[in-house]
């Protein structure tokens, strides 16, 4: 019997690619390494100001084993494990593309910290949610084309239980998304309009919004049938 996901997990230029871009960061870190500091700050807090510290080593050696390890797990290890594997071929160009953001995130957070602890001038406060805004509406502008899965998208126990709740939801989330993408990209931009915790907001609420919405879904189907 052939294996549903054997087509998304054969090895192509794709793969390839994110392998690049996600060791990009590491040999950097490599090229820098003697001109960073001992202790690095890799969290920062409001207003952009570091309040968390790793020594180097530990730091250049976890990031980079993550951002390395991320596109492969995504690649293989986690549509084997989802008893929806076999809806995965059904929207790999998305999957891909999704794969494809999260690996240009955190390799991008990954320069920017590198960057900082260089010394240069990068507003960690601009960048990071200009980034989360730009994935937020990527992913919210292509919503609609997931299928169920364990693994990706507005999994609730009734999108789940019913492929009409899943797509209704999957549509219907899809603008809320990419609004919510919008709103970050404005704090990022220009947070003097609008403030930091309209992300937060905006987070809270493109979850919220979907979850009720599949169970309002589910259970008008669920009368509907009876």
């Amino acid at each position: 019997m052939t294996n549903p996901a054997r087509k998304l997990t054969t090895w192509s230029w794709k793969d390839t690619l994110l392998l690049i871009i996600a060791a990009s960061p590491t040999l950097l870190a490599l090229w820098v390494y003697e001109r960073l500091p001992d202790q690095m700050a890799i969290h920062f807090g409001t207003g952009g100001q570091p309040n968390g510290y790793q020594s180097k080593l530990s730091f250049i050696f976890l990031i980079s084993l993550l951002n390395l390890a991320l596109p492969l797990m995504m690649k293989w290890l986690l549509p084997s494990l989802d008893p929806g594997r076999k809806n995965y071929e059904k929207f790999q160009g998305f999957y891909d593309l999704f794969r494809l953001m999260m690996t240009l995130l955190l390799s991008g957070a990954f320069f920017l910290t590198l960057l900082y602890n260089l010394g240069y001038d990068i507003s960690i406060e601009m960048w990071v949610p200009l980034f989360v805004g730009i994935l937020w509406m990527i992913v919210g502008n292509y919503m609609g084309r997931a299928r169920p899965n364990y693994t990706f998208g507005i999994r609730t126990p009734w999108t789940l239980a019913n492929e009409e709740v899943w797509r209704r939801t999957h549509r219907m989330a899809g603008p809320i998304w990419m609004i919510a993408g919008i709103i970050f990209i404005g704090v990022s931009l220009i947070p003097a309009i609008i403030p930091p915790w309209f992300a937060f907001t905006a987070v809270v609420l493109s979850i919220l919004i979907p979850t009720i919405y599949s169970y309002l879904s589910y259970r008008k189907l669920s009368q509907s049938d009876m």
